[in-house]
């Protein structure tokens, strides 16, 4: 598959995915007071062991920085690549699935019926002109005759 075409399908996944994370949202909000208590009662405790667990933070994130970014890095990588793989899985099958529905099907029957109308009646009014174009000229080919 191409990768314009995979792009496409990963764009439909997208929106798809999108549409489907809003429904949960009323959800999420009515537990989010819930969950700032929760993380309000836990703060006083988290600061009085702060001074020492920062410094020692900061040793072990000096010793180990590039590491972790290049661990980061390549996981983030791999994670992009396999959204955007499934995203476009994710897509290709709702496109899928709709060109195989019937109303789908039902569109596509009506606008080969219309461009084949529509495409009479282009040839239709082309005969037409080239016979109105013949008797205009034969009108006026008898007029000159007769004046003159």
């Amino acid at each position: 598959m191409s990768t314009t075409k995979k792009a496409i399908y990963a764009a439909v996944g997208a929106g798809d995915m999108a549409l489907e994370r809003v429904k949960t949202l009323p959800k999420r909000v009515t537990a989010l007071p819930t969950q700032i208590r929760s993380t309000a009662t836990e703060l006083p405790s988290k600061a009085t062991s702060l001074p020492t667990e920062t410094l020692k933070s900061i040793t072990d994130a000096a010793k180990s920085a590039t590491t972790r970014v290049d661990k980061a890095t390549s996981k983030a990588r791999k994670r992009a690549t396999k959204t955007f793989t499934d995203l476009s899985k994710r897509g290709e099958k709702l496109v899928k699935k709709v060109s195989r529905s019937a109303p789908t099907k039902r569109a596509i029957e009506q606008t080969k019926a219309a461009r084949s109308k529509v495409k009479a009646a282009a040839t239709s009014v082309r005969k037409a002109a080239k016979i109105d174009a013949k008797a205009v000229t034969a009108a006026t080919e008898t007029v000159v005759e007769q004046a003159g």
